[in-house]
C-alpha cells in the first residue's frame, strides 16, 4: 500500500455573513468532509458550481483556516499550526491555479515568476537558476533560455499554465491541489496539459488534488473519484469502477450529463437532474440532493441525512436508496 499523505478528518469550513444588526448566517461551503490521498495517487474532486471544491482544496493547504475538523499532513496535525511553524509544509505543499492569466504577474519576467518562491525560501542564486531552468525543462517550454526572459502577455494559454506548473514545482512538492487547470484553456491544449501533469506526477511521486467540474477528465487522469454537492461527500472510490457503476443518483447525473460522441447514442435517453443547487446558506435538511433526487421517497430522504457507508473495498456512497439504485 502506498503511504497516507493528507488526511482529511470531518473537516469544516463556514463563511459568516451578517444578515442585518444582531443576526450572522454560516455559508457551509465544506461541511464535514474526510478522506485521505496517498503519495503519488490523484483523487479527483467532482461536482457542479459551488459545491464546495475549490473551498475544500484551499483548506487543504492551509490558505483558508477550517472551521473545525483536523488536517494531518505526513502524519502530523498542521490543523492549528503558526504561519511560521508551516513553512516546512509550504515547500511540500503547492497550488496550481485555475486561471493562467491572472495568476501569473504582468510585471514580472517568466524568470521572476518561477522563481519567486525559491526565494521567500532563502535558496541562494545558482541554485535558483538551476531549479528554474529545470522546472522550464520539465514542463516543456524548450528551449529555457529562450523564456526566461519574456513576459506572461508573450506567451499563449497553454504556455502560461505550463508556467504555473513550472513555479508549482520548482520546490519539488510532495503534493498538489490542481484547480480546474484545464477549465480556462483551449480544447486542443486541455489533453496535452492533463497529460503532462500526470507524467510529472508519475515521475516525482506527487499525490494530487485534481478538482473539475468536468467528470470526463477523471477516467484518465485520476485514481479515486471523490463526487461533492452542497459542500458534502456523496460518492468516493475507485475511478473506473465509479464511472462504471456509479452508485449515487447525482453521481449518475454527472456521468450522464457527459457527451456521448457516437452519433448512434444521440436519441438515447439520458437522466436529467432537473433544479438548481441549493445555497449554502440554508441546505436542505437531510440528504442534502433530495429536492432534486428521482429516488426521494420524501420522508426518510427529507428527515434523515444519510451516513457515508462502505459498500465495499475502497468504496464508500451516503445514500439511503444505494440498492434501488444498482438495481438490486
Amino acid at each position: 500500500m502506498r503511504d497516507s499523505l493528507l488526511e482529511l478528518q470531518e473537516v469544516r469550513t463556514y463563511f459568516y455573513v451578517r444578515k442585518g444588526l444582531f443576526k450572522t448566517l454560516a455559508v457551509k461551503a465544506v461541511d464535514g468532509v474526510s478522506l485521505s490521498i496517498n503519495r503519488g495517487e490523484t483523487v479527483a474532486i467532482v461536482g457542479e458550481s459551488g459545491s464546495g471544491k475549490s473551498t475544500l482544496g484551499r483548506t487543504a493547504l492551509k490558505l483558508v483556516e477550517p472551521t473545525s475538523g483536523k488536517i494531518i499532513f505526513e502524519g502530523k496535525d498542521i490543523t492549528n499550526l503558526s504561519s511560521e511553524d508551516l513553512k516546512w509544509f509550504r515547500r511540500k505543499a503547492q497550488m496550481i491555479f485555475q486561471d493562467p492569466y491572472t495568476s501569473l504577474n504582468p510585471f514580472m519576467t517568466i524568470k521572476q515568476i518561477i522563481e519567486e518562491p525559491l526565494v521567500v525560501h532563502g535558496f541562494d542564486a545558482r541554485e535558483r537558476e538551476e531549479r528554474v531552468i529545470k522546472a522550464l525543462e520539465d514542463v516543456r517550454l524548450l528551449p529555457p533560455e529562450t523564456f526566461l526572459s519574456k513576459y506572461p502577455h508573450m506567451l499563449s494559454g497553454g504556455q502560461r499554465q505550463r508556467v504555473g506548473i513550472a513555479r508549482c514545482l520548482v520546490l519539488e512538492p510532495v503534493f498538489i491541489v490542481a484547480d480546474e487547470p484545464v477549465s480556462m484553456i483551449d480544447a486542443s491544449s486541455r489533453v496535452e496539459i492533463l497529460l503532462l501533469m500526470r507524467s510529472l506526477q508519475g515521475k516525482y511521486g506527487i499525490g494530487m488534488m485534481y478538482i473539475t467540474h468536468d467528470i470526463a477528465t477523471t477516467k484518465y487522469f485520476s485514481d479515486k473519484i471523490a463526487v461533492m454537492y452542497a459542500g458534502k461527500l456523496l460518492e468516493i472510490g475507485p475511478s473506473q469502477r465509479i464511472l462504471k457503476e456509479p452508485l449515487h443518483p447525482y453521481t449518475v447525473a454527472l456521468i450522464d450529463a457527459v457527451p456521448d460522441p457516437d452519433p448512434h447514442n444521440r436519441f438515447r435517453l439520458r437522466r436529467v437532474v432537473t433544479g438548481e443547487p441549493p445555497s449554502p446558506l440554508n441546505p436542505p435538511s437531510g440528504c442534502r440532493f433530495h429536492p432534486r433526487c428521482p429516488y426521494s421517497d420524501g420522508m426518510k430522504c427529507v428527515k434523515e441525512e444519510p451516513e457515508m457507508i462502505e459498500v465495499d473495498m475502497n468504496r464508500k456512497v451516503a445514500c439511503h436508496y444505494i440498492e434501488k439504485i444498482a438495481g438490486k
